[in-house]
C-alpha cells in the first residue's frame, strides 16, 4: 500500500489510504461498512490509477466528535488536502448516494461516476426494514453470529437465494462485518443532507454514469438502481447476473474490469 494516514479536517480525523500513480479513482464505502470493502479493488486498479479509499465520518477508523456535518463537505475537504482535483467516483450501496451528493456539490471535481448497487434513496420497504429488525434482534439477544449470518444471506447470498450461495471471499466478509458488529456503540450525528434534496435532483448529474444492478440483490435495491439509471440524463445499466448487493465482493474481476473500461471512456456515452 501507498501513502495511509489520517488528515484533520472540518473538526475530525478522516482515515485514508492512496496507491498507485495516474488518473485519480475514489471508492465510496457503503454503511455501516468502511473503506475495506475495497480489498478487491486496491491493488488491480492501483497498477493503473491513483485510488484513494477512505472511512466516512463516524465508520471504520474515523471518529465522529459528535459536530454538525455533511458527508459531501468531508470528502470535499479530504480531497483538498490531498491535491485531488477532478477524479472518477465508484460508490457501493450508500456510497452510491454520497457520491451522487457530491457530484451535485461539485459537479467540477466529477470525471464519472460508478454507482454499484445504490442505496440510500429509497426508504426501505417493510420487507427489509422486517431483516434489519431480525438482526438487530440476534444482536440484542448477544447472538452475533445469528445477526452475522443474516446479514451476508442478505447482502452477499441475496435474500431469495441459498444461504451460503457465495462462498468466496465470505469469511473475509464475515469477518470485517463482525469487527463492525462487535465495536461498541458510538455517539454519532446523521449527516446533513445536501440541500435541496439529491434525490430528486438525479437530471442534475451531468457526468457520464455506470449504474451496476445485482439481479440477486434485493428489490428495494433493484428498483433504485432502475430509477437512476433512467433519470440520471449520461447514464447505462448493467446487470451483473450472480451477484446480490456487492458485487465487488464476490465478482470482483468483472467489477475491475468494468471500472478499467469506464474510465478509458469506453463505456461512456
Amino acid at each position: 500500500m501507498g501513502q495511509t494516514g489520517f488528515l484533520s479536517v472540518n473538526e475530525t480525523d478522516i482515515y485514508y489510504e492512496i496507491a498507485g500513480v495516474g488518473e485519480p479513482i475514489v471508492l465510496v464505502h457503503g454503511a455501516p461498512l468502511d473503506s475495506r470493502m475495497w480489498e478487491p479493488q486496491m491493488e488491480v486498479l492501483s497498477k493503473q490509477f491513483q485510488v484513494i479509499r477512505y472511512d466516512m465520518r463516524g465508520l471504520g477508523k474515523s471518529i465522529d466528535p459528535g459536530q454538525p456535518f455533511t458527508l459531501y463537505e468531508d470528502l470535499y475537504s479530504l480531497l483538498n488536502e490531498l491535491g485531488i482535483k477532478k477524479a472518477t467516483f465508484v460508490g457501493a450501496s450508500f456510497g452510491s448516494y454520497v457520491s451522487v451528493e457530491f457530484s451535485l456539490a461539485y459537479p467540477e471535481m466529477v470525471e464519472r461516476l460508478i454507482l454499484v448497487c445504490p442505496g440510500g434513496f429509497e426508504v426501505p420497504s417493510e420487507d427489509r426494514q422486517q431483516w434489519f429488525k431480525k438482526i438487530m434482534e440476534a444482536m440484542s439477544l448477544g447472538q452475533v453470529d445469528k445477526a452475522l449470518d443474516l446479514n451476508l444471506h442478505l447482502v452477499l447470498d441475496g435474500p431469495a437465494e441459498e444461504k451460503g450461495r457465495v462462498q468466496q471471499r465470505r469469511a473475509w466478509l464475515h469477518d470485517i462485518y463482525r469487527d463492525i458488529f462487535n465495536q461498541p456503540p458510538r455517539e454519532s450525528n446523521k449527516p446533513n443532507a445536501l440541500q435541496p434534496d439529491p434525490r430528486g435532483r438525479l437530471g442534475e448529474v451531468s457526468v457520464p454514469t455506470c449504474v451496476v444492478l445485482g439481479q440477486l440483490d434485493h428489490p428495494d435495491f433493484i428498483e433504485t438502481a432502475e430509477r437512476l439509471a433512467s433519470e440520471i440524463p449520461n447514464a447505462r445499466l448493467v446487470p451483473f447476473e450472480s451477484s446480490a448487493h456487492l458485487p465487488n465482493v464476490d465478482s470482483p474481476e468483472k467489477v475491475n474490469e468494468l471500472i478499467v473500461e469506464m474510465c478509458s471512456s469506453k463505456l461512456a456515452k
